[in-house]
């Protein structure tokens, strides 16, 4: 990665001794900055009169198209003249083998050697680094996927849809439930006794998921007819899907529900899924892990949740967005929730930036950053701060494979969050409710 050469300021003189000496004291400073350095030394890291030094960070296998798509949009603003005359300089991706230990080391590298101003975009569901970011004041640009997204006392962690992963849940979306019951009507079903199975694994996030899953669906007026947190979890390993299969298919008075959410890991999701249609479930199985091109015909038949819109839609703020990232090299094909969420970090980042202006530091960024919205109107957001740091956005979007294309079967639209009153959960307005 590239090194920032770092040199010693120029004293201030007390007395004028002439023109001629002053020119070579400015001359003797350029060279103790070196000629091949970025612009000014600031005493801010990271950061000089023109540029600003970022990293990404995350599990290269899976997120590191992330990456490419912020890189694809710094590029954009640089050529466009950045940032209060400073251009983003991103160094490349720094991978943390999806593994806790690994991301704290080489997210103290990136500070302590590599000298950048910010981690962005950070997509790992491991992002122990978080504290020392805050410690250090550096920001952090991301999917809210961890848990130190949802710390509020790590005030330069943000997330683009804000906190996912809180616990216990405080405010979760009533996203999911509503968009599957958009795409209830939009089959032309009745909603009034539609009914759903929810199922999830078998441990503290899957019981979670669980109950808040439960309550979006009851939110959006669907009758829960089968609600167990019984899958084992990884890396336990389920070789026969039989009973979970068996109880969710006769769990509407003997006949199968009209919706089943699968609240599973990738590889739960792939094995029931499969099992619920070779017993022959006809409506409408959905789960928030399946959607990506490269799952296209594995996927066929199901459902997937995500937070933004998809490449699917024509909207024209999604189109420009396509258009920067494969302007950096990625093909539309290979565009991805991954991918995505590298841009839309990114989009954030410069957003906050164009707010900061010229006096940038970490102290300014992170007073613009907790108060900001953040939003692509029909893409994705808006996500408010501070609350984002309690909920995330409760935003989303279904789409449908057909095993050869993804359709899109209920478009991007916001709802309201679930706020607990007693035993229930109750809709209530975001961000207003969200203390």
């Amino acid at each position: 990665m590239n090194q920032q050469t770092k040199g010693e300021p120029v004293k201030r003189r007390k007395q004028v001794i002439g023109a001629v000496l002053g020119a070579a004291a400015i001359a003797l400073a350029s060279v103790a900055m070196g000629a091949g350095s970025a612009g000014a030394q600031s005493s801010v890291r990271g950061v000089t009169d023109s540029e600003i030094k970022v990293s990404g960070l995350g599990f290269a296998a899976y997120y590191e198209s992330g990456g490419q798509a912020a890189k694809a949009l710094f590029e954009q603003v640089n050529k466009a003249g950045g940032i209060a005359g400073r251009k983003i300089t991103y160094t490349g991706w720094a991978d943390d083998k999806t593994t806790a230990d690994v991301n704290l080391s080489e997210g103290r590298r990136l500070i302590d050697q590599e000298k950048v101003f910010a981690i962005v975009p950070a997509i790992t569901p491991y992002l122990q680094v978080g504290a020392y970011a805050n410690q250090t004041k550096t920001p952090v640009m991301g999917w809210g996927i961890s848990a130190p997204y949802c710390d509020a006392g790590n005030k330069y962690v943000f997330g683009f849809t804000g906190c996912l992963v809180p616990n216990p849940a405080t405010h979760p979306g009533n996203t999911w439930g509503g968009l599957v019951t958009d795409q209830l009507k939009s089959q032309g079903k009745s909603i009034k006794g539609s009914t759903a199975a929810v199922i999830s694994e078998n441990n503290d996030s899957g019981k979670s998921g669980l109950d808040v899953i439960s309550a979006t669906a009851l939110a959006s007026g669907q009758k829960i007819t089968y609600g167990q947190a019984s899958v084992p979890a990884p890396p336990a390993t389920v070789t026969d899907y039989t009973p979970f299969v068996q109880a969710i298919m006769t769990s509407n008075g003997g006949k199968a529900p009209d919706v089943v959410y699968l609240v599973l890991s990738q590889n739960n999701v792939f094995g029931l899924g499969k099992a619920l249609f070779q017993a022959g479930f006809k409506g409408i199985q959905t789960n928030a892990v399946g959607y990506a091109p490269q799952l296209t015909a594995l996927a066929n038949g199901w459902t997937a949740f995500t937070q933004f819109a998809t490449p699917e839609s024509t909207d024209p703020n999604m189109v420009k967005i396509i258009s920067t990232i494969t302007a950096g090299g990625i093909a539309k094909a290979d565009i991805g929730q991954a991918t995505l969420a590298g841009y839309f970090a990114a989009d954030q980042f410069v957003q906050i930036l164009k707010k900061v202006g010229k006096n940038l530091t970490p102290e300014t960024y992170q007073k613009a950053a907790a108060k900001f919205k953040y939003q692509v109107p029909n893409v994705i957001g808006p996500t408010y701060y501070p609350a984002g740091f309690k909920a995330g956005s409760p935003c989303g979007e279904l789409v449908t494979s057909n095993g050869t294309a993804w359709t899109i079967t209920a478009p991007f639209k916001c709802y309201d969050v679930l706020t607990k009153k007693g035993s229930k959960w109750v809709p209530t307005p975001y961000p207003a409710s969200v203390k």
